[in-house]
């Protein structure tokens, strides 16, 4: 069994996609590229296919990473032509490396990401006053999220978004709305998403933007150890 991570992208209109569609879809790319993709065994065998992580719908990505376990190798160079060349548009494969096979899978060793959230601004702004915004959350010692389970009749729970937050939020007023680069730590606890970010600027801060209109873009996936972000590829 060989074991291979691949970097992938994820734009256009994939970025709409769900992540089970979005899975759904990178197998059959596996499959119409031919590659001796290793599968479960059992009544319901599955490919041996896991991710980093699970971008929501409206979440591209620079880099997606992704590892599978192949019968026997396959040049990465040829992988990575194979699946470009059977890919729908709004989607590559960037790199690839041959891991350890009994290296962590990935969701237990990433757990960093930097994103930009991108939106239309409520009214005029200007950049000085988005950058007094930012500096009173950057240096706000306690911010609160209510983050509410409907599945679980309602139920409220509390997190504490600067333990997330380990890096100063920037941004800058674009022609189209206001674009913001954050950076987001998983930890024991879970995570942050970038939209719940953007609903405490504008309901804690008065970010002057409209709340459902945001797209977020993943600009790169790490492991965070120590306050030093290292590749995927690398870090583990």
């Amino acid at each position: 069994m060989e074991r291979l991570r691949l970097a992938v992208k994820k734009e256009g209109a994939l970025q709409f996609l769900s992540h089970l569609d979005f899975a759904r879809c990178v197998r059959y790319i596996i499959i119409r590229a031919g590659l001796p993709v290793l599968y479960s065994e059992g009544f319901n065998p599955h490919m041996k296919l896991s991710f980093a992580s699970a971008l929501g719908v409206g979440v591209g990505a620079d880099v997606e990473y992704l590892d599978m376990e192949l019968a026997e190798p396959v040049p990465v160079t040829d992988v990575i032509e194979r699946m470009n060349a059977a890919s729908p548009d709004g989607f590559s494969v960037r790199d690839g490396k041959y891991i350890d096979a009994k290296a962590p899978k990935l969701m237990a060793v990433a757990n960093y990401a930097v994103y930009d959230i991108k939106g239309p601004a409520a009214r005029p702004v200007s950049q000085d006053e988005l950058d007094g915004i930012l500096q009173a959350f950057n240096e706000a010692s306690d911010v609160t999220y209510e983050k509410v389970s409907v599945k679980k009749g309602h139920k409220v729970r509390l997190i504490a978004v600067k333990n997330h937050i380990v890096e100063p939020v920037s941004g800058i007023v674009e022609k189209d709305g206001i674009c913001l680069r954050a950076g987001i730590l998983e930890t024991e606890d879970g995570a942050i998403k970038p939209q719940q970010l953007w609903d405490v600027l504008m309901a804690q801060f008065d970010l002057p933007v409209q709340a459902d209109l945001v797209l977020a873009w993943r600009r790169g996936i790490y492991v965070r150890k120590n306050g030093t972000n290292y590749s995927l590829f690398d870090g583990v």
